[in-house]
């Protein structure tokens, strides 16, 4: 079936010196622009959407990226910005808009190439390059963005999607965003701003055969860490360290970072969802949620075990363990086109709350939210901005299914994560590689993992 789904599209890299930029393997320039295009489509009328880069060239700037500017360009590299405008109204016959833009359906802005120190920094793509190998027509300096981006907010546009910087309180001073805002709205400006978020992630939803061949490497990664973590858990371990195996392992097989903080939650940790601070020292007799995701080229996965750290599960861990797997697996069996997830979740929390009645922990199965607290799932994939609705299930989506217990007096936190793809018909789990039965999972912690001892300083 993922022989069939995914089909590799190869793209040939032009390499001009010393290169920042990062064109997604597998990726066309058609492909690019057509969500470009995509995009423009769901604008609304008289509109204009703005997306910056982060960072600075040079200077030891490595700062992580949103996904929104390389879904639409590429384009890995600091100091640039895409400009879309929407199609004209109807009745007219171009776009409104400040000078190069009255006809122009997008424009970018990068930075030159400097050959004055090409010694001391990697070297920017160009406007050449840019314009010429990956089919930007207008391209600009970014030195001069922003002479257009004040004349854009003084134009005739009603909306503009932006994601601008903003101040952390009244009392705190203006970013220098809300300042060149302020003052164009002094000046008369009255548009109305937008997140360019809901429109992109409408958008990307469904991810196309070059995209899911990028998850799928995003997933495989995150699923040798997991069995790393099995393998190499063991009581006196701290929950940093167990972290920093994991990590190594995505380093080794080419993600550079992870795609949200590794939660490694112990014990009582094991009830805090989002627990990322992973300093306890873990102990026989616990519980573990390691839920971790790899980040291959800007996308990202997300696979949650609950490990034992003596490697053996107790009678209760067993019991709470084995009710999460049965809505896991149902919810799962679920998964097709045309479903909607709603239906999906409301089964998995079934099958929690008449567990959880079994156990005796609520006496109806309608209460299951005091030990069942989050959303079953959501989509995974390139890191953007907004989070689009989990709605009806179409063919190319990327989801999770994650089900979980926590019940905090008895410091027993359980939730097992699947990544899985929304084929033609019906679906794949991608982390399928992953043990999740007890038997399995205590069979697998048998066998020897990374000694980090032998890392340690000696004393």
């Amino acid at each position: 079936m993922k022989g069939k789904f995914i089909k590799f599209m190869v793209l040939n890299l032009f390499m001009l010196g010393i290169l920042t930029i990062f064109i997604f393997p597998f990726q066309t320039q058609d492909e690019y622009r057509s969500r470009r295009e995509a995009v423009r489509e769901k604008m609304l009328p008289n509109s204009v959407m703005i997306l910056r880069s982060k960072g600075s060239l040079g200077v030891f700037h490595t700062e992580a990226q949103d996904g929104n500017f390389y879904y639409l360009t590429g384009i890995n590299e600091p100091q640039a910005f895409l400009v879309l405008v929407s199609p004209p109204a109807p009745g007219t016959s171009r776009t409104l808009g400040p000078g190069a833009f009255r006809t122009a359906r997008e424009m970018l802005f990068l930075m030159p190439r400097d050959s004055r120190r090409p010694e001391w920094d990697a070297q920017p793509i160009g406007l050449k390059f840019a314009n010429e190998k990956m089919g930007f027509k207008n391209v600009r300096p970014s030195s001069e963005f922003k002479e257009y981006f004040e004349r854009i907010l003084l134009g005739t546009y009603e909306h503009i999607y932006l994601d601008y910087e903003r101040s952390r309180g009244l009392m705190e001073p203006l970013t220098a965003d809300e300042q060149v805002l302020k003052k164009a709205r002094e000046k008369g400006a009255a548009f109305k701003l937008l997140p360019p978020g809901d429109i992109l992630s409408a958008v990307g939803q469904t991810r196309s055969p070059s995209e899911i061949a990028l998850i799928t490497k995003a997933v495989d990664i995150t699923a040798e860490a997991q069995i790393a973590a099995m393998q190499s858990i063991k009581p006196g371990m701290y929950e940093y360290q167990l972290q920093a195996i994991i990590e190594y392992v995505y380093s080794l097989n080419g993600a550079r970072r992870s795609a949200f903080a590794s939660i490694i939650g112990s014990g009582i940790n094991s009830c805090i969802l989002h627990w990322m601070k992973n300093d306890r020292k873990m102990q026989s007799g616990d519980l573990v949620v390691v839920d971790i995701g790899a980040e291959y080229n800007f996308y990202g996965a997300d696979i949650t075990r609950t490990i034992p750290v003596s490697g053996k599960y107790s009678k209760r861990q067993k019991e709470v363990y084995e009710i999460v797997l049965a809505a896991n697996t149902a919810a799962i069996d679920m998964v097709a086109p045309g479903v909607q997830f709603r239906t999906i979740s409301n089964r998995a929390a079934e099958i929690v709350g008449e567990g959880l009645v079994r156990l005796g922990l609520i006496k109806d199965k309608k209460e299951y939210r005091k030990y069942y607290y989050h959303g079953l799932g959501h989509f995974i994939g390139l890191r953007v901005g907004g989070r689009a609705r989990m709605g009806k299930l179409e063919p190319g989506m990327v989801i999770t299914i994650e089900p979980g217990i926590y019940i905090r007096e008895e410091e027993l936190g359980v939730r097992i994560e699947d990544d899985v793809l929304v084929t033609e018909t019906g679906h794949e789990v991608l982390s399928r590689q992953v043990p999740k039965t007890i038997p399995e999972i205590e069979q697998l912690m048998k066998k020897k993992g990374m000694d980090y001892t032998q890392y340690l300083i000696k004393k």
